[in-house]
C-alpha cells in the first residue's frame, strides 16, 4: 500500500476516534445533571 493511503488511512481512523472522544466526553459531563433532574421522575406515562 503507498504512503499517501496509509497516511489518509491514519488521519480519518483518527479523527473518528477523536469525535468519539469528544462526544464520550460531552457525555460525562452531562450524564450527571440528566439524572439528578427532579423533573424526570414526576414524568408520568399516558
Amino acid at each position: 500500500m503507498p504512503t499517501d493511503s496509509v497516511l489518509v488511512t491514519v488521519f480519518v481512523v483518527t479523527m473518528f476516534v477523536l469525535f468519539a472522544g469528544v462526544l464520550f466526553w460531552g457525555d460525562l459531563q452531562t450524564r450527571t445533571k440528566r439524572l439528578a433532574d427532579p423533573s424526570a421522575a414526576k414524568r408520568r406515562a399516558f
